[in-house]
């Protein structure tokens, strides 16, 4: 396979991939980040938190530390790529990000997800 996005989306909605927990989700929901479509600019929109964006938006860190959220895999296997799309982000997008994955029953609730160890890295 050439190219990782000719696979399947395992963290997909439509399989079952959900959006577990976020940080904070206070500009633009954290379920953004798993829609399925390239992402839209709508110039003049607003809603209730804002501007309007179609990825994930967080309130900029006046504390130590970082925003993170925990994805649910819809289904099991061998994650090839991910992709972290700040288009439309500008000025406040993040200079690095990075993935963690780990292996937890479905069912685990976020208390267990927060305390898991990693068992891959990945940084971008």
């Amino acid at each position: 396979m050439s190219n990782f996005r000719d696979l399947i989306d395992l963290a997909g909605e439509r399989l079952g991939g959900s959006v577990r927990y976020a940080t904070d989700d206070f500009f633009a929901e954290k379920e953004n980040l798993l829609r399925p479509y390239r992402p839209v600019w709508k110039e003049h929109e607003y809603t209730d938190r804002g501007k309007w964006m179609d990825g994930w938006e967080s309130r900029r860190k006046r504390t130590p530390g970082h925003d993170f959220a925990i994805v649910r895999l819809g289904a099991r296997g061998v994650v090839r790529g991910v992709v972290a799309d700040t288009s439309f982000f500008r000025g406040n997008y993040p200079e690095s990000c990075s993935f963690d994955a780990c292996a937890l029953q479905p069912e685990s609730d976020v208390d267990a997800l927060l305390a898991a160890p990693r068992s891959i890295r990945a940084r971008r």
